[in-house]
């Protein structure tokens, strides 16, 4: 596991090698719709750097319904970057 790993675009939060498989994973805190875009886009360009097929962003956000959840966490294919990016939400509860 590489923490803050760079990837020539900037440094994924997490990056994760077991056995022969590789994982991205982006933080993020959740704060409005302009700026999931935005990391949407972000996450899929480190995936891109890094030769990833797929990768992972977390949202950290107080709460989230079950409405909002299926709107947000459905995957994003980046067509420019030719990746998958799988959104997920983690509730704080705070």
């Amino acid at each position: 596991m590489y923490p803050e790993f760079p990837t020539g675009n900037g440094k994924i939060d997490i990056f994760i090698r077991y056995k022969t498989n590789l994982y991205g994973i982006e933080l993020k805190s959740y704060t409005d719709e302009s700026g999931y875009r935005d990391a949407l886009i972000q996450a899929a360009g480190y995936g891109k750097q890094l030769g990833l097929s797929e990768i992972y962003l977390v949202f950290f956000v107080e709460y989230i319904d079950d409405e909002n959840r299926s709107k947000y966490e459905a995957d994003y294919s980046d067509k420019t970057a030719g990746i998958k990016v799988m959104p997920i939400f983690a509730e704080t509860g705070i």
